[in-house]
């Protein structure tokens, strides 16, 4: 296997040494390019195309911003990420359409390195180039959409208030409706109805919330009957999940998978295999949603439940977590087939019949709503 390539770019040469000799340490199979600006960046480049980008924000003559922009336009197979400082928040606004994911500086040797193994394995994910560099270019797709990365810089702050948060929401009418209303909705939430964006950010939480600020952002991006069709059997397989997820897999991550199960399905031209199908050597939908959400900085248990709950029965180990809660969800609300032999291999076939009457009540509740 070719060793992935990376290149990292910042002005300051003592963080690149410090960079390298952490990189030294880490048993990892890299090759390696470090540049101390934007213009030695694109050089190395030109010479040589690497598999990931790794960008401070602040540097002379060009700032990450420009250079990102740069690679997104002449190499848009590269993973591209963003180092930024505390202070340097309102200038990397300006790279939210260009990087796809986001670190903070000072950055943790570990969680860098784990920041680069996500992107090595998403590389592995879709072997085809020629789509992994359409992907790059479809326009604002692939970068972070911008109001789901200002609330997820937010909620990373550790000292972060609702009232912050209801403010971010407030700021967008459409959106603070769909908050609302999924703050309501009576197949998730008991209790009186709420009316304050606040309040309804409390009902959701946190993590729920930057999911549905995300779908909502992703979904607003097209039109049509075929993509209302295909945002509602989302959520109703998003809601289905929290119905079966038990003890199988931890709830707001079934959740989020199955609400964005099939975001891949909304890039028209780029799949050549249809939603359901099998793969062969081409990628499917789901794999290609994956790759998106990875890119976007998702949690990985989000990304591979995404990427595999077409095909359960292609994981290492046959075990009931939330690769398969997805599964059996996103079927029940496409009225597809279920893999019986892959629950039945993971000992929860006898759930089955119970799972189906409440996909079945949710869907009719749906329906009458």
């Amino acid at each position: 296997m070719t060793p992935m390539r990376l290149l990292f770019v910042d002005d300051d040469a003592c963080v690149l040494g410090g960079i390298e000799r952490m990189l030294f340490m880490c048993d990892r199979d890299w090759e390696t390019e470090f540049a101390t600006s934007g213009a030695e960046a694109l050089a190395l480049l030109e010479d040589e195309p690497v598999d990931v980008v790794i960008s401070d924000m602040r540097m002379p003559m060009m700032d990450g911003a420009q250079f990102l922009r740069t690679v997104r336009e002449r190499w848009p197979e590269a993973v591209r990420i963003m180092l930024t400082g505390q202070t340097e928040q309102e200038a990397a606004l300006r790279a939210l359409d260009v990087a796809q994911q986001f670190l903070s500086k000072p950055c943790e040797g570990a969680v860098l390195v784990e920041t680069i193994d996500r992107a090595v394995s998403l590389q592995a994910l879709l072997r085809d180039d020629s789509l992994r560099a359409a992907l790059g270019q479809v326009g604002q797709l692939p970068a972070t959409p911008k109001m789901y990365a200002r609330l997820a810089g937010l909620l990373e702050d550790s000292n972060a208030k609702v009232t912050d948060v209801a403010e971010v929401i407030g700021s967008d009418p459409a959106l603070a409706a769909k908050v609302l209303q999924f703050a309501n909705s009576a197949l998730l939430y008991a209790g009186g109805e709420v009316s304050d964006i606040a309040e309804a950010v409390k009902r959701i939480g946190f993590g729920m919330l930057a999911v549905l600020v995300l779908a909502t952002e992703v979904y607003a991006q097209f039109d049509g009957g075929e993509v209302e069709s295909l945002r509602q059997r989302s959520v109703l397989a998003s809601r289905i999940t929290g119905q079966i997820c038990s003890v199988y897999a931890a709830r707001e991550t079934v959740m989020t998978a199955a609400l964005l199960s099939d975001v891949g399905a909304l890039l028209k031209g780029i799949g050549r295999t249809p939603l359901g199908e099998d793969a062969g050597a081409s990628p499917t939908h789901a794999e290609i949603g994956a790759y998106l959400l990875g890119a976007w900085g998702l949690p990985g248990p989000v990304v591979e439940a995404v990427a595999q709950h077409r095909t359960p029965e292609r994981l290492a180990s046959v075990r009931f977590d939330a690769v398969g809660v997805v599964h059996v969800a996103v079927a029940l609300a496409h009225g597809e087939a279920v893999n019986e032999a892959f629950l039945q291999a993971a000992g929860v076939k006898a759930h089955l019949p119970a799972w189906r009457a409440a996909a079945s009540a949710l869907t009719e509740a749906q329906a009458a709503a």
